[in-house]
Protein backbone atom coordinates (compact mmCIF):
# COMPACT_ATOMS: atom_id res chain seq x y z
CA UNK A 1 0.00 0.00 0.00
CA UNK A 2 1.46 3.20 -1.10
CA UNK A 3 -0.72 5.50 1.21
CA UNK A 4 -0.06 5.59 4.63
CA UNK A 5 -2.63 4.44 7.14
CA UNK A 6 -3.89 6.54 10.15
CA UNK A 7 -5.76 5.63 13.54
CA UNK A 8 -8.86 6.66 11.75
CA UNK A 9 -8.74 4.79 8.37
CA UNK A 10 -7.26 1.46 10.44
CA UNK A 11 -10.62 1.89 12.28
CA UNK A 12 -12.67 2.59 9.30
CA UNK A 13 -11.39 -0.86 7.45
CA UNK A 14 -12.15 -2.88 10.64
CA UNK A 15 -15.75 -1.57 10.96
CA UNK A 16 -16.07 -1.83 7.25
CA UNK A 17 -15.16 -5.55 6.55
CA UNK A 18 -17.18 -6.34 9.81
CA UNK A 19 -20.44 -4.42 8.22
CA UNK A 20 -19.57 -6.67 5.67
CA UNK A 21 -19.29 -9.83 7.24
CA UNK A 22 -22.44 -8.71 9.67
CA UNK A 23 -24.49 -9.05 6.12
CA UNK A 24 -22.71 -12.07 5.07
CA UNK A 25 -21.47 -10.69 1.65
CA UNK A 26 -17.78 -11.63 0.15
CA UNK A 27 -15.36 -8.72 -0.82
CA UNK A 28 -16.09 -9.58 -3.92
CA UNK A 29 -20.10 -9.49 -3.81
CA UNK A 30 -20.04 -6.12 -2.50
CA UNK A 31 -17.47 -4.66 -4.88
CA UNK A 32 -19.70 -6.29 -7.88
CA UNK A 33 -22.74 -4.46 -6.13
CA UNK A 34 -21.15 -0.95 -6.46
CA UNK A 35 -19.57 -1.05 -9.96
CA UNK A 36 -15.76 -1.27 -8.07
CA UNK A 37 -12.92 -3.33 -8.31
CA UNK A 38 -11.67 -5.78 -5.60
CA UNK A 39 -8.69 -4.44 -5.33
CA UNK A 40 -9.97 -1.30 -4.35
CA UNK A 41 -12.73 -2.57 -1.64
CA UNK A 42 -9.64 -4.59 -0.30
CA UNK A 43 -7.32 -1.33 0.11
CA UNK A 44 -10.15 -0.02 1.93
CA UNK A 45 -10.42 -2.68 4.46
CA UNK A 46 -6.85 -2.90 4.75
CA UNK A 47 -6.56 0.88 6.18
CA UNK A 48 -6.63 3.33 2.81
CA UNK A 49 -8.79 5.86 3.18
CA UNK A 50 -12.09 5.88 1.47
CA UNK A 51 -14.22 9.00 0.83
CA UNK A 52 -17.33 9.98 2.65
CA UNK A 53 -19.63 8.81 -0.89
CA UNK A 54 -17.92 5.88 -1.23
CA UNK A 55 -18.25 4.75 2.51
CA UNK A 56 -22.09 5.63 2.55
CA UNK A 57 -22.36 3.56 -0.92
CA UNK A 58 -20.05 0.61 0.53
CA UNK A 59 -22.93 1.07 3.85
CA UNK A 60 -25.70 0.83 2.12
CA UNK A 61 -24.97 -2.00 0.04
CA UNK A 62 -24.03 -3.81 3.72
CA UNK A 63 -27.96 -3.04 4.94
CA UNK A 64 -26.31 -1.23 7.68
CA UNK A 65 -29.00 1.77 10.02
CA UNK A 66 -28.92 4.83 9.94
CA UNK A 67 -27.52 5.82 13.07
CA UNK A 68 -24.84 3.35 12.63
CA UNK A 69 -24.13 4.39 9.58
CA UNK A 70 -23.51 8.38 10.55
CA UNK A 71 -21.30 7.24 13.07
CA UNK A 72 -19.30 5.49 11.06
CA UNK A 73 -19.19 8.36 7.84
CA UNK A 74 -17.67 10.71 10.74
CA UNK A 75 -14.55 8.76 10.51
CA UNK A 76 -14.16 9.49 7.19
CA UNK A 77 -14.25 13.31 7.95
CA UNK A 78 -11.57 14.16 10.62
CA UNK A 79 -10.07 17.34 11.21
CA UNK A 80 -6.60 16.61 11.17
CA UNK A 81 -4.38 13.41 10.36
CA UNK A 82 -1.61 14.03 12.91
CA UNK A 83 -4.10 14.19 16.22
CA UNK A 84 -7.49 12.73 17.04
CA UNK A 85 -9.37 13.46 19.58
CA UNK A 86 -12.05 10.50 20.75
CA UNK A 87 -14.15 12.67 24.13
CA UNK A 88 -15.72 10.29 26.86
CA UNK A 89 -18.95 12.22 27.19
CA UNK A 90 -19.92 11.73 23.35
CA UNK A 91 -23.01 9.27 23.24
CA UNK A 92 -21.90 8.69 19.37
CA UNK A 93 -18.26 8.06 20.47
CA UNK A 94 -16.96 4.60 22.23
CA UNK A 95 -12.93 5.83 22.79
CA UNK A 96 -12.54 2.18 24.62
CA UNK A 97 -13.57 0.16 21.03
CA UNK A 98 -11.57 2.89 19.31
CA UNK A 99 -8.22 1.93 21.46
CA UNK A 100 -8.96 -2.05 21.40
CA UNK A 101 -9.37 -2.02 17.62
CA UNK A 102 -5.71 -0.59 17.88
CA UNK A 103 -4.44 -2.88 20.31
CA UNK A 104 -5.94 -5.68 18.46
CA UNK A 105 -3.64 -4.60 14.86
CA UNK A 106 -0.56 -3.70 17.23
CA UNK A 107 2.20 -6.33 17.43
CA UNK A 108 4.16 -4.34 20.07
CA UNK A 109 2.63 -2.33 22.88
CA UNK A 110 4.19 0.11 25.33
CA UNK A 111 2.73 1.28 27.91
CA UNK A 112 3.57 4.53 30.82
CA UNK A 113 1.11 4.82 33.85
CA UNK A 114 2.42 7.44 36.44
CA UNK A 115 -0.79 7.12 38.54
CA UNK A 116 -2.72 4.17 38.29
CA UNK A 117 -2.07 0.28 37.26
CA UNK A 118 -2.39 -0.19 33.61
CA UNK A 119 -5.74 -0.77 31.99
CA UNK A 120 -4.77 -4.07 30.09
CA UNK A 121 -3.56 -5.52 33.62
CA UNK A 122 -6.17 -4.31 36.01
CA UNK A 123 -8.50 -7.04 37.82
CA UNK A 124 -12.06 -6.29 37.72
CA UNK A 125 -12.59 -4.66 40.80
CA UNK A 126 -9.83 -2.43 40.31
CA UNK A 127 -11.38 -1.03 37.17
CA UNK A 128 -14.80 -1.08 38.72
CA UNK A 129 -13.54 1.25 41.33
CA UNK A 130 -11.28 3.46 39.34
CA UNK A 131 -14.44 4.25 37.20
CA UNK A 132 -17.00 5.07 39.88
CA UNK A 133 -14.30 7.22 41.70
CA UNK A 134 -14.59 9.25 38.72
CA UNK A 135 -18.25 10.03 39.49
CA UNK A 136 -18.39 10.80 35.77
CA UNK A 137 -20.92 7.21 34.47
CA UNK A 138 -24.39 6.48 35.12
CA UNK A 139 -23.91 2.40 36.77
CA UNK A 140 -25.16 1.01 33.25
CA UNK A 141 -22.10 2.72 31.45
CA UNK A 142 -19.90 1.64 34.66
CA UNK A 143 -20.98 -1.58 33.65
CA UNK A 144 -19.89 -1.55 30.11
CA UNK A 145 -16.69 0.14 30.36
CA UNK A 146 -15.75 -2.19 32.86
CA UNK A 147 -16.18 -5.41 30.84
CA UNK A 148 -14.66 -3.66 27.92
CA UNK A 149 -11.47 -2.92 29.91
CA UNK A 150 -11.46 -6.10 31.42
CA UNK A 151 -11.88 -8.30 28.08
CA UNK A 152 -8.86 -6.29 26.74
CA UNK A 153 -6.41 -8.36 28.94
CA UNK A 154 -7.51 -10.92 26.38
CA UNK A 155 -5.27 -9.89 24.36
CA UNK A 156 -2.00 -10.86 26.40
CA UNK A 157 -3.57 -14.34 26.41
CA UNK A 158 -4.00 -15.08 23.06
CA UNK A 159 -2.13 -17.27 20.57
CA UNK A 160 0.10 -14.49 19.22
CA UNK A 161 0.37 -11.97 21.52
CA UNK A 162 1.97 -8.58 21.13
CA UNK A 163 5.29 -7.98 22.70
CA UNK A 164 3.92 -5.64 25.22
CA UNK A 165 6.08 -3.55 28.18
CA UNK A 166 4.16 -2.03 31.09
CA UNK A 167 6.30 0.65 33.10
CA UNK A 168 4.38 1.23 35.85
CA UNK A 169 5.71 3.98 38.29
CA UNK A 170 5.87 3.09 42.01
CA UNK A 171 3.62 5.93 43.55
CA UNK A 172 0.75 3.75 41.23
CA UNK A 173 1.69 0.34 43.04
CA UNK A 174 1.19 2.36 46.44
CA UNK A 175 -1.41 4.17 45.83
CA UNK A 176 -4.62 2.49 47.61
CA UNK A 177 -7.76 1.93 44.97
CA UNK A 178 -10.28 0.49 47.36
CA UNK A 179 -8.72 -0.53 50.47
CA UNK A 180 -5.69 -2.95 51.36
CA UNK A 181 -7.85 -6.66 50.32
CA UNK A 182 -8.37 -5.01 46.53
CA UNK A 183 -4.75 -3.72 46.40
CA UNK A 184 -3.87 -6.94 47.84
CA UNK A 185 -5.37 -9.20 44.98
CA UNK A 186 -4.47 -6.50 42.39
CA UNK A 187 -1.10 -6.82 42.98
CA UNK A 188 -1.36 -10.59 42.68
CA UNK A 189 -2.90 -10.34 39.69
CA UNK A 190 0.23 -8.74 38.73
CA UNK A 191 2.89 -10.92 39.72
CA UNK A 192 1.00 -13.58 38.32
CA UNK A 193 1.06 -11.39 34.51
CA UNK A 194 4.89 -11.54 34.77
CA UNK A 195 4.81 -14.90 33.96
CA UNK A 196 3.03 -14.40 30.31
CA UNK A 197 4.81 -14.79 27.68
CA UNK A 198 5.90 -11.85 25.88
CA UNK A 199 4.55 -9.98 28.91
CA UNK A 200 7.12 -7.20 30.92
CA UNK A 201 6.14 -5.28 33.49
CA UNK A 202 9.07 -3.18 34.23
CA UNK A 203 9.03 -0.70 38.07
CA UNK A 204 9.89 3.23 37.60
CA UNK A 205 10.97 3.76 41.22
CA UNK A 206 9.68 6.90 43.37
CA UNK A 207 14.01 7.44 43.21
CA UNK A 208 13.64 8.31 39.57
CA UNK A 209 13.11 11.75 39.39
CA UNK A 210 12.62 13.15 36.27
CA UNK A 211 9.33 11.07 36.07
CA UNK A 212 7.78 12.60 39.10
CA UNK A 213 7.29 15.98 36.35
CA UNK A 214 5.72 13.86 33.61
CA UNK A 215 2.36 13.17 34.47
CA UNK A 216 1.07 11.37 31.32
CA UNK A 217 -0.36 8.06 30.84
CA UNK A 218 0.26 7.08 27.45
CA UNK A 219 0.08 3.82 24.94
CA UNK A 220 2.56 3.10 22.20
CA UNK A 221 1.59 0.70 19.30
CA UNK A 222 3.74 -0.60 16.68
CA UNK A 223 2.32 -2.13 13.66
CA UNK A 224 3.56 -4.28 10.58
CA UNK A 225 3.79 -1.99 7.55
CA UNK A 226 2.28 1.06 9.34
CA UNK A 227 3.72 3.91 11.36
CA UNK A 228 3.30 3.68 15.34
CA UNK A 229 0.98 5.24 17.35
CA UNK A 230 0.78 6.84 20.42
CA UNK A 231 -2.14 7.21 22.53
CA UNK A 232 -2.73 9.55 25.47
CA UNK A 233 -5.16 9.61 27.87
CA UNK A 234 -6.95 12.64 30.16
CA UNK A 235 -10.24 13.02 32.33
CA UNK A 236 -12.45 14.15 29.30
CA UNK A 237 -10.76 13.03 26.27
CA UNK A 238 -8.16 10.12 24.63
CA UNK A 239 -5.97 11.51 22.32
CA UNK A 240 -4.61 9.71 18.65
CA UNK A 241 -1.16 10.91 17.90
CA UNK A 242 0.08 10.31 14.46
CA UNK A 243 2.31 12.89 14.68
CA UNK A 244 5.94 11.83 13.47
CA UNK A 245 7.73 14.69 15.14
CA UNK A 246 5.24 13.79 18.88
CA UNK A 247 5.78 9.91 18.66
CA UNK A 248 9.63 10.26 17.90
CA UNK A 249 9.60 12.31 21.32
CA UNK A 250 8.04 9.82 23.32
CA UNK A 251 10.50 7.29 21.91
CA UNK A 252 12.97 9.57 24.43
CA UNK A 253 10.96 8.90 26.35
CA UNK A 254 10.79 5.53 26.35
CA UNK A 255 14.28 5.22 26.23
CA UNK A 256 14.28 7.13 29.57
CA UNK A 257 12.34 5.03 31.06
CA UNK A 258 14.56 1.82 30.35
CA UNK A 259 16.91 3.60 32.04
CA UNK A 260 15.28 4.22 35.04
CA UNK A 261 13.51 1.30 35.80
CA UNK A 262 13.93 -1.46 37.87
CA UNK A 263 15.00 -4.78 35.59
CA UNK A 264 12.18 -7.46 35.39
CA UNK A 265 13.98 -9.72 38.22
CA UNK A 266 13.96 -6.64 40.06
CA UNK A 267 10.27 -5.30 39.14
CA UNK A 268 8.71 -8.87 40.45
CA UNK A 269 10.61 -8.96 43.56
CA UNK A 270 8.94 -5.19 44.47
CA UNK A 271 5.55 -6.54 43.17
CA UNK A 272 5.64 -9.43 45.63
CA UNK A 273 7.10 -7.36 48.89
CA UNK A 274 4.03 -4.91 47.95
CA UNK A 275 1.55 -7.35 48.04
CA UNK A 276 2.81 -9.28 51.56
CA UNK A 277 2.40 -5.47 52.76
CA UNK A 278 -1.09 -5.18 51.45
CA UNK A 279 -1.96 -8.65 52.68
CA UNK A 280 -0.42 -7.79 56.04
CA UNK A 281 -2.35 -4.33 56.18
CA UNK A 282 -5.74 -6.44 55.68
CA UNK A 283 -4.61 -8.20 58.91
Amino acid sequence: MTEKSTVRTREMAVELKGQRELKRMTLREVARRADWSAAKVSAWENGRRISPVDAAIYLAHCGTKAAERARLLELTQPPSDLYWVRPYFDKLVDPMKSLIIQENLATSITYYSPLHIPGMLQIEDYVRTCFDLTGRYTSDRLEMLTKARVDRQKRLQCRNPPACTFFIHERALRSVVGGSRLMHEQLQNLVLTTNLPRCVIRVVPESAPVFRVFPSTFTMMEFPGHPPVVYEETYTAGLFVDDRVAVEALYIVVTRLEQAALSEGESREMLIRLADEYELMRE
